[in-house]
């Protein structure tokens, strides 16, 4: 049996938006979008996990998905790009993997590459959400 889930990153929520709109730091503008990244990685990981080995209806084989995001981030860096309308542009993206080489092990070890990644994003966001209420307080807990 074939699955097909629909994978795609949701729309930033209320909380996200005040708070880049609020404090228009470049970290808070890429961090959501990096976190979006890593949940959307995780998705399809788990997706290329629970399909391999299955087959299509057609006779032909599950083809591996992986997310494509930092090579566009990499992009908006250089050009210095880094605005709302650009950000954007680098939304993470689902494409098919032709590598080689990507069953199950290759697969779980990006998986639990992503959770790190995930965990390390947090901390960024929780240490740079602890020194805007710290310069919002004067400095004051």
């Amino acid at each position: 049996m074939h699955l097909r889930p629909s994978l795609q990153v949701r729309e930033r929520s209320p909380v996200s938006q005040a708070i880049t709109t609020i404090f228009p730091s470049p970290v808070l503008q890429l961090l959501p979008l990096a976190l979006d990244a890593a949940s959307l990685r995780q998705q399809v990981i788990g997706a290329n996990i629970a399909n391999a080995g299955s087959v299509h209806a057609d006779g032909s084989a599950w083809q591996p998905r992986k997310v494509s995001f930092e090579e566009g981030m990499r992009k908006l860096l250089e050009q210095s790009r880094i605005t709302p309308p650009g950000l954007e542009n680098a939304r993470p993206r689902v494409v098919d993997d032709a590598r080689a080489g990507s069953g199950i092990d290759v697969q779980v070890v990006g998986l639990s590459q992503t959770v790190l990644h995930h965990q390390a994003l947090v901390k960024v966001i929780s240490a740079e959400l602890e020194l805007l209420s710290l310069a919002s307080n004067d400095g004051k807990k």
